[in-house]
């Protein structure tokens, strides 16, 4: 019975295998394949512009950051639409595609669109950008940074478990999952979201025009619509994707006729779906507590 009950758990095996991996391994052929065909597809002959999307929480920078610099590499295309949905994410993430935004736009335009939600770190990205768009319902502002911190220790009393922390200094366990914060430590952090905010603050100003006193009438972590945030002067336009495509040509001196548009073109991670299944196939459970500090630019939308 033992030889049988072997003999079946490798036959399933095997089918999982051949049920799941090998059209798995086709597909990543194909998409690798198309992938890298994929700007052979754009003759150059007609205006084309580049649509990076930001969609999300913004959790890291680096494939952004990387289409950008394709994108204003790429000869056949004029611009680039940086489309934003998203109600932001980590601070250092959302300033790095800011940065690359406001040193890639010197050699072509980057006009941000924002779609449903451009909120917080969604914000700080477009904040580089050539020109800003919103739709007169899109949900931007919640300028601010945000650290939540859950406390266990009550938890961890209930079931008899008692974390031992040794540490070379008095803030080096700041964010300690197990026990209440210290005065010292919440001060500490205050701090550290002062600074960050104000980083928020200086980019807003340099990159907006924006007084600092009219800054901070808004700037208290409140929601804005797309129609306020150009009153407030947030934004430049509003308007849609399209509209955002075309101002680039406008930024190049090269209009376009009334009613035409340029043509979008949007590359994209093309092994971006198969990597995301990757990560959800797991044959073997894990439980993983994630501890540390995360300084978030995040609307609570997300």
């Amino acid at each position: 019975m033992n030889e049988y009950f072997k003999w079946l758990v490798k036959l399933i095996t095997k089918a999982i295998v051949m049920v799941i991996f090998i059209p798995l391994g086709i597909a990543l052929t194909v998409a690798y394949i198309s992938g890298k065909s994929g700007l052979s597809k754009l003759d150059g002959g007609e205006p084309t512009v580049a649509v990076i999307t930001i969609s999300d929480i913004i959790e890291d920078s680096q494939e952004i950051v990387r289409l950008l610099y394709d994108q204003i590499e790429n000869p056949k295309v004029q611009g680039i639409v940086l489309r934003i949905n998203s109600p932001g994410g980590a601070v250092a993430p959302s300033q790095e595609i800011y940065q690359t935004v406001k040193k890639l736009k010197t050699r072509k335009p980057i006009v941000a669109s924002m779609s449903a939600v451009a909120a917080s770190g969604g914000l700080y990205s477009a904040l580089g950008a050539s020109k800003i768009f919103a739709a007169p319902g899109t949900l931007t502002g919640s300028i601010g940074v945000i650290i939540q911190i859950p406390n266990l220790s009550k938890i961890t009393e209930k079931i008899g478990i008692e974390m031992q922390t040794i540490k070379s200094g008095e803030l080096k366990d700041v964010g300690n999952l197990f026990r209440e914060m210290t005065p010292t430590e919440k001060e500490f952090l205050q701090k550290t979201i002062d600074q960050t905010k104000e980083q928020f603050y200086s980019a807003i100003i340099e990159s907006r025009g924006i007084s600092r006193d009219k800054l901070l009438k808004f700037a208290d972590g409140r929601i804005i619509l797309g129609s306020d945030a150009k009153d407030f002067g947030l934004v430049d336009e509003i308007g849609d994707l399209y509209e955002a495509a075309r101002e680039v040509f406008l930024l190049l001196g090269q209009p376009l006729e009334e009613g035409k548009y340029p043509k979008l073109y949007e590359p994209t991670d093309k092994l971006i779906d198969i990597k995301q299944l990757l990560k959800s196939l797991s044959f073997l459970p894990a439980i993983s507590v994630k501890r540390g500090i995360r300084l978030m630019y995040l609307s609570d939308l997300g």
